[in-house]
C-alpha cells in the first residue's frame, strides 16, 4: 500500500517511466471503484494490486450473467497457534487468521438453484437444487462443503433462493489450513446475503461447525469462528460450549512461519476414519470417567465431553481425582469387555449412544480404544492452551515457544496425529532458531507452524527450502518432490488477518 501511495502522488515527477506510469493507470483505476478498493485495503496489508485482479476476474466472470444482485465474499483460512484437537472436547484453542482465503462473487437466481463455479480446474463446477435434506456427493468431494453450509440454513427457510458463484482459493488444500471450513463459511455467507438473513457471528459459527458433519467430520467449532471472528493482528482465544472468545495480541516483532510438508492432510475415507477415532476415543474416555465418579459418589451433570468431568468441576482434590482416572481409562488400550463392563452395557449400545462405527463393533481399531493416551493429551494441551494465551499477552514469547513445542510432542506421542515429515520440520525448524514450533491443524499430513523472530525469517525460511525441501524429502520422500514441483511456494509468512466479510457490488 505504501508503493501505490507513493507512485500516486508522484506521478507527474516519474511519468516518464513507463512502468510506473503503467502501475499508475492500474492504481488510478483502482480507486474508480471506491467500494472494491475500500474493502480490499481494509484486508490485506501487501499484494494489493494482486487483490484487485484476483477479485476483478470474478467479477468479470460474473458479468456473464447480467442482471440481480451481485455480492462478493471472502473468508479467510487459519493457524491454530497451539490447542490441537482440544475445542470439540470442551477445552480452549488460540488461532488466527491468515492471508490466504477463499473468495466468492455471487449473483441471485430467480430458481431455487445453486451453481458454484471454481477457478482452479481440479475442482468442477457444481449444480444442485434446494431439496430438503441436501445430499451429498461422493466423500472427499468439494462440493459437500458448499452443500454443508446451505444444509444448514435451509432447515427454517422452505423459499429461499439459489446463486450462481465464481470462487478462488489461495489456502493450499489438504494443508490443515481450513480451506474446506473457510469454504463452508463463504458459501453460507453468499446464500445469507442473496436471501436477505441476518444471524450473529457466534450463532452462524456454532451452527456452522455442526453443518460440516455433513462431509463426516466430527470437528469442533474452531475453524469457522476463526474464520468469521477474526481480528487483525490478534489470535483469539476460543472457549466453547457456549462460544466466547478473548484477543490476545501477536507480538510485531516476530513473524508466524507456514511450511507445507507436500504431505496432503488426506480427506479420503480411511483418513476419516482414523481422524474421527479421537473424537470416538475422547467420548469414551469422558463415559469412563463420568461412570467412575458415580461409583465414587459423585454424579457429574449430564457430560458430554472432557471438560465437562474436570477436577475443576468437582469436589476433589487432585490426587483423589487422579486415582478415579486411572481406575477409569486403565489399561492404556481397552476391548469390548472391558469397555461393557466399566459401562454396564453391552458392546451394542456402547456403539449406538457414543456413535462409534459399525466396523469396530466386531472388531476394535488397532491397538484397541487408546483413551488414556487421548484424555492426557487433551488435558495437557489446555493447559498449554491457557499458559500460552497468558504468555503471549505478557510479552513471553520465549515460553509461548516451548508451549508450542511441548504441544507438538503431546500430539506426536498422545494423540498420534504427527508424521515423520511433520516431525522433521519441526526438528529442523529448533536447529535453525524458531522460537516455537508444531503441527497445526488435524493432523496426519499438512503445516506447521513456526514463531521465529523478524530479524532471521528470511534466512529461517532459506533453511526450511535447503534442510526439509532440497535434504530430508529429497533423501526420504523423493515422490512427494514429485508430485509438488513448485515446493518454494510450500513456505510463507503471515499476520494475523481479520475475519470474513462481505460486499455489494454496484457494477
Amino acid at each position: 500500500m505504501q508503493i501505490i501511495y507513493y507512485c500516486y502522488i508522484n506521478r507527474k515527477k516519474r511519468q516518464n517511466i513507463s512502468t510506473v506510469s503503467g502501475y499508475l493507470v492500474q492504481t488510478e483505476q483502482m480507486m474508480n471503484d471506491t467500494s472494491l478498493f475500500h474493502f480490499l485495503q481494509s484486508i490485506y496489508e501487501t499484494g494489493l494490486m494482486q487483490q484487485r485482479n484476483r477479485y476483478s476476474d470474478l467479477i468479470k466472470q460474473s458479468r456473464r450473467i447480467p442482471d440481480g444482485d451481485r455480492y462478493i465474499v471472502r473468508a479467510p483460512g487459519r493457524v491454530n497457534l497451539i490447542g490441537e484437537h482440544t475445542d470439540y472436547n470442551g477445552y480452549p484453542v488460540l488461532p488466527m487468521a491468515i492471508n490466504r482465503d477463499i473468495v466468492l462473487v455471487g449473483v441471485k437466481r430467480s430458481d431455487r438453484v445453486i451453481t458454484v463455479h471454481n477457478s482452479d480446474d481440479r475442482f468442477p463446477t457444481v449444480t444442485f437444487s434446494l431439496e430438503k435434506p441436501l445430499k451429498a456427493d461422493r466423500a472427499g468431494t468439494w462440493s459437500n462443503y458448499v452443500k454443508a453450509a446451505i444444509n444448514e440454513l435451509i432447515k427454517n427457510m422452505p423459499a429461499a433462493t439459489g446463486f450462481t458463484a465464481w470462487t478462488d482459493g489461495t489456502i493450499p488444500p489438504a494443508a490443515g489450513l481450513s480451506s474446506s471450513s473457510a469454504l463452508v463459511v463463504g458459501a453460507a455467507l453468499m446464500f445469507m446475503k442473496i436471501n436477505a438473513i441476518q444471524i450473529e457471528d457466534m450463532d452462524l459459527a456454532e451452527r456452522l461447525a455442526k453443518a460440516e458433519h455433513f462431509v463426516g467430520t466430527a470437528g469442533g467449532g474452531m475453524d469457522q469462528a476463526i474464520s468469521l471472528m477474526a481480528q487483525k493482528n490478534h489470535a483469539l482465544k476460543l472457549d466453547f460450549f457456549p462460544l466466547r472468545y478473548k484477543t490476545v495480541s501477536v507480538p510485531t516483532d516476530y513473524r508466524v512461519v507456514i511450511c507445507h510438508s507436500l504431505l496432503d492432510a488426506p480427506k479420503t475415507e480411511q483418513a476419516r476414519r482414523e481422524y474421527n477415532r479421537r473424537p470416538v476415543e475422547c467420548r469414551l474416555a469422558t463415559a469412563l470417567i463420568a461412570a467412575e465418579l458415580c461409583r465414587a459418589g459423585f454424579s457429574p451433570n449430564n457430560p458430554q465431553r472432557l471438560a465437562d468431568v474436570d477436577n475443576d468441576h468437582l469436589p476433589l482434590d487432585k490426587k483423589q481425582y487422579q486415582k478415579i482416572v486411572g481406575q477409569a481409562l486403565l489399561p492404556a488400550s481397552l476391548d469390548w469387555k472391558t469397555l461393557s463392563r466399566r459401562l454396564s452395557l453391552s458392546k451394542e449400545e456402547i456403539a449406538t449412544k457414543w456413535s462409534i462405527p459399525d466396523e469396530w463393533i466386531d472388531q476394535p481399531p488397532a491397538g484397541g480404544f487408546k483413551c488414556w493416551k487421548r484424555y492426557h493429551h487433551v488435558i495437557n494441551e489446555a493447559r498449554r492452551v491457557n499458559k500460552a494465551s497468558r504468555a503471549l499477552a505478557e510479552g513471553d514469547t520465549e515460553s509461548f515457544g516451548l508451549l508450542m513445542y511441548g504441544s507438538h510432542q503431546s500430539c506426536r506421542r498422545k494423540f498420534e496425529i504427527s508424521t515423520p515429515e511433520l516431525n522433521a520440520l519441526v526438528d529442523i525448524a529448533w536447529k535453525n532458531g524458531a522460537i516455537g514450533a508444531r503441527l497445526t491443524g488435524a493432523g496426519f499430513g499438512g503445516c506447521t507452524v513456526h514463531l521465529v523472530r523478524r530479524s532471521i525469517k528470511e534466512k529461517f525460511m532459506t533453511r526450511l527450502l535447503d534442510d526439509y525441501f532440497a535434504g530430508y524429502l529429497r533423501k526420504n520422500r523423493p515422490d512427494l518432490l514429485e508430485k509438488h514441483p513448485n515446493f518454494h511456494n510450500a513456505v510463507f509468512t503471515t499476520q494475523a488477518m481479520a475475519g470474513a466479510g462481505c460486499l455489494k457490488s454496484t457494477d
